[in-house]
C-alpha cells in the first residue's frame, strides 16, 4: 500500500468522498442473487423487520438497504441483531441516504421469520418497505485462487482471510518503492532509499502471506516501479524509469522472489511487458478466481490500472474465471469505518452508477482476525520505521524531530482486521465491460 499513512491528494479525493448526503449508486444486475422485500418498522432511532419466509437461496451474503441520517458527530453506526447475536456496522459522518447493511455476520441466527432489529447510535433510521439483497456466489474453492496486488501489502489489506490456508498464487506488480520517505534518516541519497524501501518490501510480498499458510514458492513479485503504472499505460511501448531515480529495470526488485514463477532476469518498466507478464501468468495458473482492485472505487492509480493489465492480459488468455473485485483507497482512506472486528459492507458511492453483479462477504474468525493483524503488521510499511520507533521513546530521549505525522483512522491496522471481506463479484464478460466503462469515463474526465 503505497503512503499508506498520506492522503492520496486531491485528484484522488475528489473521487473518493461522494457526497455525505446522496444515495449509494450500486446498480444491481438481475439475474446473480435475489432481492427480496421487508417492511423495516420504525422504532424510535432505529427499525426492525422479519426474516423473509422462505429465502429459497443457500446464500452465502446478505445486505439489506436502509435510509439513514447521521448528525457530524464522528462514528455513527448501527448495532445490528438477530436471535442471540449481534454485529456493528459503522458508517462516515453525516452519511445520508441510502446506505447497505451487511447482514452476512448473522447468518447462522437468520431462520424464516426470526425478528431483525436495527439500533442507530448516532444517526436515525429510516422506516418503509427495503430492499434486501441475498447472494449465492456458490464459488469453487478446489479451483486455484490468483490474487493480484498492486503494492506489498495489498493483497494481506484485502484478502489475507480469503487466502489464508487456500491454493493461492500471491502476485504483487510493483515493489512499493514510492510513497513515505520511511528511511530518510538512514539514507542520504533520495534513490538509494527507495531503491533499498522498494527491495524489502518485495521481500515482505513474497514472506509475509507465509503467515497464511503461503509459502514463498507460490508468492511473486513482478518489480515494477511504484507510482508509474498510470503513466506506464499512457505509453506502452516506451521504458518509464523508477519515480526517483534513473533506474528502469525490474531485475534489482526481482532478486526478493524465491519461486520461479517468472524468471528472475533484467527486463524493463514497459507497460507492454507488464501485460506480458501477466498473460504469462494467467497460463502458469490457470486460476478459477481472480482476485484485484475495483478501479471505479479504489482511487489509487496503480491500483486502477492494475485491473486494467489484468483485463488487457485477459485478451491472451481463454480460461474461465471468477472475478473477486476489492477496495483498499476509498473515501479519503477511511473506509471501512469504525473499530477493527467490525462488520463491513459496501463503501459510499454518489457518482456515477455502478453496476453490481454480485457481493461476496468473506467470513473472517476472531482467530484469523488475529493472524491478519499480525501479518500486516509484518509489513514495513504499515509500521513505524526505525526513526519513527525512536520518536516514541520516553521525555529526555526522544529524537527532536517530530516529522513522521501518523493518521490514526487511516492506519491499516485498524482497517484491516474485519469480520468480514467483501468482494465485488463479476464474470470474465462482466470485469471486461467494467474496465472499459472505467477507460471511457477516465478519458472524458481528462479531455
Amino acid at each position: 500500500m503505497n503512503g499508506s499513512r498520506i492522503a492520496l491528494g486531491l485528484v484522488f479525493l475528489a473521487l473518493a468522498l461522494p457526497a455525505a448526503a446522496e444515495d449509494d449508486r450500486y446498480r444491481f444486475a438481475p439475474g446473480y442473487g435475489a432481492e427480496l422485500s421487508v417492511n423495516l418498522a420504525a422504532d424510535g432511532g432505529g427499525a426492525r423487520f422479519d426474516w423473509p419466509r422462505p429465502v429459497a437461496l443457500d446464500w452465502d451474503t446478505a445486505l439489506v438497504g436502509v435510509r439513514v441520517e447521521a448528525g457530524t458527530e464522528p462514528d455513527p453506526w448501527v448495532e445490528i441483531g438477530a436471535g442471540s447475536a449481534s454485529v456493528r456496522q459503522h458508517f462516515e459522518a453525516g452519511a445520508r441516504g441510502l446506505r447497505w447493511l451487511n447482514l452476512t455476520g448473522l447468518r447462522a441466527q437468520l431462520a424464516d421469520g426470526t425478528p431483525v432489529t436495527l439500533a442507530g447510535h448516532g444517526l436515525k433510521l429510516e422506516g418503509g418497505p427495503s430492499a434486501l439483497r441475498v447472494f449465492a456466489n456458490r464459488l469453487d474453492w478446489r479451483k486455484k485462487i490468483l490474487v493480484l496486488a498492486p503494492h506489498p501489502d495489498d493483497a494481506e489489506i484485502a484478502a489475507f482471510g480469503l487466502y489464508a490456508g487456500s491454493n493461492a498464487t500471491i502476485v504483487t506488480v510493483t515493489s512499493g518503492n514510492a510513497g513515505d520517505a520511511n528511511y530518510r534518516d538512514n539514507f542520504h541519497d533520495p534513490a538509494e532509499q527507495y531503491l533499498f524501501k522498494g527491495y524489502i518490501r518485495a521481500v515482505d510480498s513474497v514472506t509475509v502471506p507465509w503467515q497464511g499458510g503461503i509459502p514463498p514458492e507460490r508468492c511473486y513479485n513482478l518489480g515494477y516501479f511504484d507510482a508509474r503504472l498510470a503513466t506506464m499505460h499512457a505509453k506502452p511501448s516506451e521504458v518509464v524509469p523508477e519515480m526517483y531515480g534513473p533506474n528502469d529495470d525490474v531485475a534489482p526488485y526481482r532478486r526478493a522472489n524465491v519461486g520461479r514463477l517468472l524468471a528472475n532476469t533484467s527486463g524493463k518498466n514497459r507497460w507492454s511487458n507488464l501485460v506480458d507478464d501477466l498473460v504469462a501468468v494467467l497460463k502458469k495458473v490457470k486460476p478459477g478466481v481472480v482476485v484485484m482492485p475495483y478501479p471505479q472505487l479504489d482511487t489509487h492509480l496503480d491500483h486502477e490500472f492494475v485491473s486494467v493489465a489484468a483485463v488487457e492480459a485477459l485478451e491472451r488468455w481463454n480460461g474461465d474465471a471468477r472475478f473477486l473485485l476489492y477496495t483498499n483507497h476509498a473515501f479519503d482512506n477511511l473506509y471501512p469505518f469504525g473499530p477493527a472486528g467490525s462488520t463491513m459492507s459496501l463503501p459510499p458511492w454518489s457518482g456515477a452508477e455502478l453496476p453490481v453483479e454480485a457481493v461476496f462477504a468473506k467470513t473472517v474468525s476472531p482467530d484469523l482476525q488475529r493472524r491478519k493483524l499480525f501479518a500486516l503488521e509484518s509489513m514495513h510499511d504499515l509500521r513505524l520505521s526505525p526513526a519513527e520507533q525512536h520518536s516514541c521513546l520516553p521525555p529526555g530521549l526522544q529524537s527532536k524531530r517530530d516529522d513522521y505525522p501518523r493518521v490514526p483512522e487511516k492506519d491499516y491496522l485498524r482497517r484491516g482486521p474485519r469480520s468480514e471481506e467483501l468482494f465485488f463479484v463479476y464474470g470474465r464478460r462482466g470485469v471486461q465491460d467494467l474496465i472499459r466503462s472505467f477507460l471511457s469515463a477516465r478519458r472524458e474526465s481528462t479531455n
